[in-house]
């Protein structure tokens, strides 16, 4: 009996990979690669100060160049993926992004500098919701969450790799970092020339043109957006409440990163199974599950100190965060009209580049007027109003999100 049950969880973890298109493979396998050879942003802030000679203001004011770069990306390459193509538009930006990563390699002026980080950030992210829009494209409705978890894996997992690799590149030359990033960059996008037809839906009789001003209109979907920034205002606190305030009670910078690994572990074990386990369940459902975990998971920060309760609280929200990047792409693609499927993947990309952006300022505010007991206390209840407000958000989204 009890092998029974063990064969059976092992099984469950098995991610079914039948029945997607050849399309979406090659976009698999492209994330995949560009993402193991995307080692500049893990190394940059590094880079800047030690072999550029920029201070530390300096260097994040130009890693916030890349951010702002980011928003502005987003939608633009969808609402041009509706207008042109998903496969010129995707050409155009991994070519561009490769370029202007290398561009950025050279450059030693900080003005310079500058703008090419604000540039690489507006042509490199261009991709990312195009990516989305294509897999709405060429997948069902009800296969959609596993394709779109299928995606967050391969960038999770080659993200992991890129991190390790890098810094032995590193060791050996800033100049081959950036070169290999913008080869793999580059790489991606002729992979994309060669073997990506052309999905983008026919422009229905008496549509709406392709662009931004018909998604600015969709108030439900607008909130959709509002509370995914929500999400990821807490999420992102990962990268700056956290380890700060981990550090101020004792944890080593070691132990640290030994925590922080456990959520790239899960999401590569857990992540390509959770597209199936939500597959045919209420998209607003699952994300209200996930804020809660998140909220959840976050807020338990505030009453703990040692390492493996961190670990415990970690495990909590990267549920929440493996739950919710497959359940919200796919409610975006339920949202959006098939010939706007680009602008819409654009806009609500919007709503984690301006999370990022905004994170580090909201949570540095909040620990240092208030303490990080209370970040964690804020981070609780945004989670839990996420959930409420994604739990409304059901009543008012399309039937193909609701339950099947």
């Amino acid at each position: 009996m009890a092998w029974q049950v063990l064969r059976a969880s092992v099984r469950a973890l098995v991610p079914n990979l039948t029945g997607l298109p050849r399309s979406f493979w090659v976009l698999f396998a492209g994330t995949l690669v560009n993402r193991v050879g995307g080692f500049v942003l893990f190394f940059l802030a590094i880079y800047l100060t030690e072999q550029r000679g920029l201070s530390a203001t300096q260097s994040g004011l130009v890693i916030s160049a890349y951010g702002f770069g980011a928003i502005a990306g987003g939608p633009t390459g969808g609402a041009l993926s509706d207008r042109i193509g998903r496969r010129p538009t995707l050409v155009a930006s991994l070519l561009g992004g490769g370029a202007s990563l290398f561009m950025l390699g050279l450059a030693r002026d900080a003005g310079m500098i500058t703008a090419l980080a604000v540039l690489t950030g507006c042509v490199y992210e261009m991709y990312r919701p195009v990516v989305s829009a294509t897999v709405a494209d060429i997948v069902s409705p009800e296969d959609r969450p596993r394709a779109y978890g299928l995606i967050y894996w391969a960038v999770n997992l080659g993200a992991a790799v890129a991190a390790l690799i890098g810094g032995l590149i590193a060791s050996y030359s800033y100049r081959a970092l950036f070169a290999l990033d913008a080869l793999t960059t580059a790489g991606f996008g002729l992979v994309i020339w060669a073997a990506l037809p052309e999905t983008r839906p026919a422009l229905p009789a008496h549509a709406a043109r392709p662009g931004m001003r018909v998604v600015l209109r969709d108030s439900v979907f607008l909130v959709m957006c509002v509370l995914a920034f929500l999400f990821s205002i807490v999420f992102f606190q990962s990268f700056v409440g956290l380890p700060i305030d981990m550090r101020a009670h004792g944890v080593s910078t070691a132990s640290y990163g030994a925590l922080m690994a456990m959520n790239g572990v899960l999401i590569v074990l857990f992540q390509p199974a959770a597209g199936e386990l939500i597959r045919g369940r209420s998209r607003p459902s699952v994300l209200a599950l996930a804020s809660v975990l998140l909220g959840i998971g976050f807020g338990m920060n505030g009453w703990i100190g040692s390492a493996p309760a961190y670990a415990a609280a970690i495990a909590v929200w990267t549920v929440g965060e493996i739950l919710f990047a497959p359940a919200s792409q796919s409610l975006v693609a339920d949202f959006a009209p098939a010939h706007l499927r680009g602008a819409y993947q654009g806009a609500f990309a919007v709503a984690f580049t301006s999370a990022f952006a905004a994170a580090p300022a909201a949570g540095g505010f909040v620990v240092a007027r208030a303490g990080a007991f209370w970040l964690w206390v804020c981070c609780l209840i945004i989670g839990l109003v996420a959930a409420a407000g994604f739990s409304a958000l059901r009543l008012a989204s399309p039937p193909s999100a609701q339950e099947r």
